[in-house]
């Protein structure tokens, strides 16, 4: 199944415009409802004010005359305004006034006693027949003099004010509509301007090539936010072009050993297949072929070694170790070597190291065949341990010949060899030093070398 990629831009987009109308509508709304609040507010006074002149124009002499002869008068005077409705009854139930020109069937709240202030409190709420909202208050007053009791009922039904709440509606509507494509147009442009970095990287990066990995891109202008991003890609151009170089440094060093034993096995037999051999011949020719064979097979032993080591294919199992019996056990694998060489081997190890106990052995052990080649003959070749505050140091120290301080930083590197004229010793892979760093790295820790006119000392520095 297919996986569809959305624009960045059209997803920070739609979020931007998401959020502008979501907050253009909540402040829509509230301003709509601080709104309809008001007008609604200043309505009930307006319709308290009609019922307290109400009462007032009932309480004038001769208010009971102008009913009966002018009523249409009094009408037009108590409405005031369209839509209102007034209704006038006496105690004995007689209606004086009865404005409801819509024949609109009013409520009966309970009327507030004459001497009583009206509040809103008193507004009652109701629907019209047509739909439209409605509110009413009742009170007591008195009527000429001699004074007479009458209830007073003032109403009015809200139909222009529905309208012009719906009109703001739709406003709103269209204000947040044409806030969300203002914030899209606004943001598309923004982000195709603010991405502009980005695309320049991108078009930098597709310069990259695997002989050209020393370009670096350019910081310079760059946003904040982008330079972490700029410096880690800059990070893994350098790693990468480490790798490269050493990629290729290694195809080339490994080109010429392997040249020098297949040379040396085609040379040979060439040179005794020229001519009839007798039999001891060809078993010195079987015998150096032999020898040539075995060193490419450790050499390519080594090499899978490293390439596993590198791909972190190798589970370790580790175990606390006590330092003195394994540099016991090697010394006494490394006995009959040392004597040939008029060698002694010295321990001197306490406490214990956490590692895997095969690869310790053969970290060391490629250390100590290396420092039994380099020793001076009759000198004493010294494994020694140190707890430190990092860990736990192991080294082999053997005198001879000082290494020239610049191959000190090459060493571990494959295939490199401090004296050019020992490469085509057969006892020597020019990989041990490598699988030494190598092993180290599994277990966490380093490796290390010193060497001065004294002697020269190989470290392993094991992680606590």
């Amino acid at each position: 199944m297919t996986r569809t990629h959305s624009s960045l831009t059209l997803r920070v987009t739609l979020v931007f415009v998401l959020i502008v109308a979501l907050v253009s509508a909540g402040l829509g709304v509230y301003l709509y409802r601080s709104f309809v609040a008001e007008i609604e507010r200043r309505d009930d006074i307006l319709l308290l004010g009609k019922l307290r002149q109400i009462q007032q124009l009932l309480g004038n002499a001769g208010t009971l005359d102008i009913i009966r002869e002018r009523p249409q008068y009094f009408r037009d005077t108590m409405s005031g305004q369209e839509n209102s409705l007034v209704r006038i009854v006496r105690d004995d139930g007689t209606r004086l006034i009865d404005v409801n020109p819509h024949t609109e069937t009013l409520p009966l709240p309970m009327p507030v006693a004459v001497d009583a202030l009206v509040t809103a409190s008193a507004i009652h709420g109701w629907t019209s027949r047509d739909g439209y909202p409605a509110r009413v208050v009742a009170a007591s007053a008195r009527i000429g003099m001699p004074a007479q009791m009458a209830d007073i009922t003032v109403a009015r039904v809200y139909g222009d004010r529905s309208a012009m709440f719906a009109a703001y509606r739709w406003q709103i509507v269209i204000s947040v509509a044409v806030s969300a494509l203002v914030a899209a147009i606004l943001a598309s442009a923004m982000l195709l301007r603010g991405l502009r970095p980005l695309r320049a990287i991108a078009a930098h990066a597709a310069l990259v090539r695997p002989g050209k990995l020393e370009q670096q891109l350019d910081a310079r202008g760059a946003p904040t936010e982008l330079l972490p991003l700029i410096h880690a890609l800059n990070a893994m151009l350098a790693r990468l072009q480490e790798g490269y170089a050493r990629l290729s440094q290694f195809s080339a060093d490994l080109a010429h050993e392997f040249r020098t034993p297949v040379t040396n096995l085609l040379g040979q037999s060439q040179v005794m297949l020229a001519r009839p051999r007798s039999s001891e011949e060809y078993e010195q020719l079987v015998s150096s072929n032999v020898e040539e064979l075995e060193r490419l097979s450790r050499m390519i032993d080594s090499m899978l070694f490293l390439a596993r080591a590198q791909q972190e294919e190798m589970v370790l199992v580790k175990q606390a170790l006590p330092v003195q019996d394994e540099f016991l056990r090697l010394a006494d694998f490394f006995e009959g070597l040392a004597e040939e060489r008029d060698l002694l081997l010295d321990c001197h190890g306490s406490g214990e190291v956490l590692a895997e106990p095969q690869l310790l052995r053969r970290a060391l052990g490629n250390l100590l065949s290396n420092a039994i080649r380099h020793a001076a003959p009759g000198s004493t070749i010294t494994l020694r341990s140190q707890a430190t505050p990092q860990g736990m140091e192991l080294s082999v120290r053997n005198l001879g010949p000082a290494i020239p301080a610049q191959h000190l930083p090459h060493l571990f590197e494959r295939f490199y060899r401090a004296d050019p004229a020992r490469s085509d010793s057969a006892a020597s892979t020019g990989l041990g030093l490598a699988i030494v760093t190598a092993i180290m790295q599994l277990h966490g820790g380093s490796a290390g070398v010193t060497s001065d006119a004294a002697a020269t000392t190989f470290s392993l520095r094991f992680p606590r």
